[in-house]
């Protein structure tokens, strides 16, 4: 399971966490942040939905999370990795697709180039690609076409010293 382009676990941190072992879910509020490498969610309330065991040959189910399949986020979502920051409301991250599906009032930006903006965007974690869309709304994107400085200004050179008459 990954959140990012990474083999690192996932951490979690929250105030609160309810594990329900025999639904495969673990419940994650206030003030959570999870990680994994570089990648990063925070939110205010996030849902961990497990695979589900197979039945020992006893019947027995093992409860256990050995791999995540989706990752729900709710309130004020932040993704963060090292080439995409991506905020809304909610987001359902799919481990078996490596997708993330954020919505609500969507803000896309990927460094200095420019940010989107849109009610719905799915972003493809290994392929690298993203689809915006807004619904009744368009889609806005604004552009950073500001040169970008190669060399650092040249620094004035420092006043004369003025010498005061005795």
């Amino acid at each position: 399971a990954q959140i990012g382009q990474s083999d690192a676990p996932v951490e979690i941190t929250s105030r609160q966490a309810d594990y329900l072992q025999n639904e495969g879910r673990g419940v994650y509020t206030g003030s959570v942040v999870a990680t994994q490498g570089e990648s990063r969610i925070t939110t205010d309330k996030l849902t961990v939905i497990c695979s589900k065991a197979t039945p020992a040959p006893d019947g027995e189910i093992e409860p256990s999370c050995d791999d995540l399949e989706v990752l729900i986020a709710e309130g004020n979502v932040f993704y963060i990795a090292p080439d995409v920051r991506i905020r809304g409301e909610r987001a359902e991250y799919d481990f078996p697709s490596d997708t993330i599906t954020i919505t609500g009032d969507v803000i896309l930006s990927r460094g200095e180039d420019g940010v989107v903006r849109g009610t719905r965007v799915v972003f493809s974690v290994g392929e690298g690609r993203t689809v915006i869309t807004a619904g009744e709304k368009r889609v806005i994107t604004v552009f950073n076409t500001a040169k970008k400085q190669t060399t650092p200004p040249a620094t004035p050179p420092a006043p004369a010293p003025t010498s005061t008459p005795n």
